[in-house]
């Protein structure tokens, strides 16, 4: 069986979260035993095959395409001369909405959310237009479509009139990082390079600077909980649609620490050291952070809106986001809450199975395995 994965769609090594998506399955490959599946990686000559993390003991093939980084040519390329450099196989599969469409395989992609039809601040409408048409187009040719939650299965189906048979969730998940594993980091700096310490209290955002993310509200919210300067507001991420905007509206917020795009090691240590994780987004497919943090026992303060009450459960406190007074009321249930939310972290991780989640990847695929 010849398995191809197009991985064109990413142009530079600092992934979204659906590249992490589909990376965590490709190490978690390594615990399977798969049986006579050669697999053909697609992917753009500046991404590393280090940086795929693609298993080496297992048949696979690289093929170069030429550099991609701007979207538009990645679009015209994978409906065009694309098929010059594609060989044949059984199966064609995209981590995110990037398919040649006329490809003679059996068609699967990763549709994470359909936010470009639900949430207007996250793009323009012009681009939204573009994504709806597109992905109709997708979802009509191909055979199966992968999501990452139950709330996205129900929206993709009620939104794009996708039968629900043709719809498989392979749900998010994130390897256990014992706090002994946590790399020391020497320094951490801003966005701006000075450095910071994190010997005073601090709660803990990452995720891209763009409108959906709610970062204003988030920051508003936390100044009205943080009256007496006990604590501080970590907020990871580089900056996306409108990025500069929100950035803008942190300059001069006290005790608001904008760190920008940092490395796994850093990240890492700092969900080891804070007090909880917040994401109080106005729209989220599934979002990982809340269970790296679990993966740290620290609890999360999230959205009441779309995937993340399914992702968080009881292990969290979930508001309003768009009540400026609740999300300070949030942050202080955290804390009068904490030792009780911390409890039921395990039950809540446990849903998020990376061994079942790749397993059901594996079958949407139709690749043998045990």
């Amino acid at each position: 069986m010849i398995v191809a994965l197009n991985l064109i769609a990413l142009g530079e090594e600092k992934g979204t979260g659906a590249f992490q998506y589909i990376t965590r399955i490709f190490k978690e490959l390594k615990k399977f035993r798969i049986y006579n599946t050669h697999f053909i990686i697609y992917k753009q000559p500046q991404i590393s095959e280090s940086y795929i993390g693609f298993p080496d003991n297992l048949d696979v093939e690289y093929i170069n395409v030429p550099a991609l980084k701007a979207r538009w040519k990645r679009v015209l390329f994978e409906q065009t001369l694309f098929y010059l450099y594609l060989k044949k196989s059984d199966v064609f599969y995209s981590y995110c909405t990037s398919m040649p469409l006329f490809v003679r395989a059996r068609k699967v992609f990763t549709l994470h959310d359909v936010y470009f039809i639900t949430n207007k601040e996250r793009y323009g409408w012009l681009q939204r237009m573009y994504l709806k048409v597109v992905t109709k187009v997708y979802v009509k040719r191909c055979d199966i479509v992968l999501t990452v939650s139950e709330y996205s299965k129900n929206e993709i189906v009620n939104h794009l009139e996708v039968p629900e048979e043709k719809i498989k969730i392979t749900y998010n998940f994130i390897e256990k990082k014992p706090h002994d594993n946590v790399v020391p980091v020497d320094e951490i700096k801003n966005y701006w390079g000075k450095e910071i310490s994190i010997d005073k209290p601090f709660f803990l955002f990452i995720g891209s600077i763009q409108p959906s993310k709610n970062v204003i509200g988030m920051v508003e919210g936390f100044n009205l909980f943080n009256t007496q300067d006990d604590f501080r507001l970590f907020i990871v991420g580089k900056l996306s649609q409108k990025g500069e905007k929100i950035l803008t509206s942190m300059e001069g917020k006290p005790n608001i620490e904008y760190l920008g795009y940092q490395s796994s090691d850093i990240v890492n240590h700092l969900l080891a050291h804070c007090k909880c994780v917040v994401l109080l987004s106005l729209c989220e497919g599934f979002g990982i952070p809340p269970i790296e943090g679990f993966s740290y026992n620290k609890p999360a303060l999230v959205s009441n809106l779309t995937s993340l009450p399914e992702v968080v459960g009881n292990a969290g406190i979930k508001v309003d986001p768009y009540d400026k007074r609740a999300i300070a009321d949030g942050f202080r249930a955290i804390l009068t809450e904490y030792d009780a939310l911390i409890k039921k972290i395990p039950v809540q991780l446990s849903k998020f199975n990376p061994k079942e989640s790749t397993s059901s990847f594996l079958d949407s695929l139709g690749i043998a395995h045990e």
